[in-house]
């Protein structure tokens, strides 16, 4: 009977540490899930950041069209469409990245309510779904950085593709003459364009850090 009673014991004591380490498993995996979402979320950025880089060289060809001792602008002009046509690629890219971070974040917060939901203290209980809220909060402002930064681009690469399109059959001195004041606006839209992905990028960056595992 004593060895019954033994062996019963730790019989509980198995249970409990299986219990145990299945709630530590479980706490792993959400600490590591956070941490996945930070990566996508990083990516987000990386994306937007490319973009911006993307920007600046499509706008450089552009400008060596308008230049005084320009040469061979039928090379440029077809350098300047390659160059266009990689920054839609960039610009598919956020939008591809940002996908993939909402998909992750919609998986750690669900595992975090039902976690939260298994809470029986009430303290704990409030005080997690507030964490969860307050990082709801800051993906919400890294997610809005995402979609921002796809629309601020829209406006510049249409006024881009206008420009382009005019000079589609007319590439001659007088035609890009005829576009310089056009193309000194295009030059201020996309100055300030960057200024914004840059504050964009920065919020992202904030709200990043904040979601960080410690």
């Amino acid at each position: 009977m004593k060895g019954l009673g033994f062996r019963a014991g730790w019989g509980v004591l198995g249970a409990l540490a299986v219990s145990v380490a299945g709630t530590a498993t479980a706490q792993d995996e959400g600490v590591k899930m956070v941490e996945q979402l930070v990566k996508k979320a990083g990516s987000t950025v990386q994306a937007i950041s490319e973009a911006k880089v993307q920007l600046n060289k499509t706008m450089d060809v552009y400008n060596s069209i308008f230049a005084d001792d320009a040469k061979d602008r039928k090379n440029l002009y077809k350098k300047l469409q390659d160059e266009m046509e990689t920054m839609e690629k960039r610009r598919a890219e956020i939008s591809k990245r940002s996908d993939e971070m909402k998909t992750e974040a919609d998986t750690v917060f669900k595992s975090w309510s039902d976690s939260t939901g298994a809470i029986d203290n009430p303290d704990l209980k409030k005080r997690s779904q507030e964490r969860l809220t307050k990082t709801k909060a800051s993906y919400n402002q890294i997610e809005a950085a995402g979609k921002k930064a796809q629309e601020v681009y829209s406006p510049v690469m249409k006024s881009l593709q206008d420009q382009v399109t005019y000079l589609g059959h007319d590439l001659n001195a007088s035609a890009v003459a005829s576009l310089k004041p056009d193309a000194a606006k295009l030059n201020a839209q996309a100055e300030e364009l960057s200024k914004r992905v840059d504050e964009t990028v920065s919020v992202a960056n904030k709200n990043i850090n904040s979601l960080k595992p410690e």
